[in-house]
């Protein structure tokens, strides 16, 4: 249809914008406090793969955006997506003090905050969360819940990956999320929020 046409071509450049900001050849950033030539070369190396991840990230967006209207993706999808705020994490564990700190979960020194790095989880503000189970119930926010689910097992494999390139400088990665243009987030690891419908 003509409103789908427009929302993919919307998503497509949205995609584009995001990911040139890293396609700007290296040789334009200065590299600042690169000490010697080895360390500008590590950081041009960090560049490179951050590019290389967002336009694969990218790519692996469109693909499950492309098989949105499929029926797999629509019947697979119902109660198969958590909240950040009501929903049970089942994989939960406990992060060491150094990964994650948050004040209303603990100390910084013994276990802090939960995370469960084996499932995503999706936020929508107040605003869209608006049947009588605080489910969104305009369709567009649906089919972002259901096709972006899709990208859940990229999502996992790519934490994995961030974490074990990241040890190396002793760096836990941050989330890996995707924010639709309707307001619906999706995040892995799953964690609940301190403040819902934010």
């Amino acid at each position: 249809t003509i409103k789908n046409t427009m929302i993919y071509k919307r998503f497509a450049s949205v995609l584009l914008s995001a990911a040139s900001v890293l396609t700007v050849p290296y040789s334009s950033y200065p590299i600042a406090n690169a000490a010697s030539a080895d360390k500008e070369n590590e950081v041009k190396s960090i560049l490179q793969r951050m590019q290389t991840d967002v336009l694969a990230f990218r790519d692996e967006m469109e693909r499950v955006y492309s098989v949105r209207c499929e029926t797999p993706t629509l019947t697979e999808c119902a109660e198969n997506n958590f909240n950040d705020c009501s929903s049970t994490f089942s994989s939960q564990q406990c992060m060491e003090a150094d990964e994650l700190v948050i004040s209303t979960c603990g100390d910084g020194e013994t276990c802090n905050a939960l995370w469960d790095k084996t499932l995503s989880t999706v936020s929508i503000p107040a605003s869209l969360a608006q049947d009588s189970l605080g489910n969104p119930d305009d369709d567009e926010v649906i089919e972002s819940a259901c096709y972006s689910r899709l990208a859940e097992r990229y999502m996992m494999e790519k934490y994995k990956a961030d974490e074990d390139y990241w040890s190396k400088w002793n760096v836990q990665p941050s989330w890996t999320y995707f924010g639709a243009h309707n307001g619906l987030f999706r995040k892995i690891p799953a964690t609940h929020q301190e403040e819902c419908g934010q």
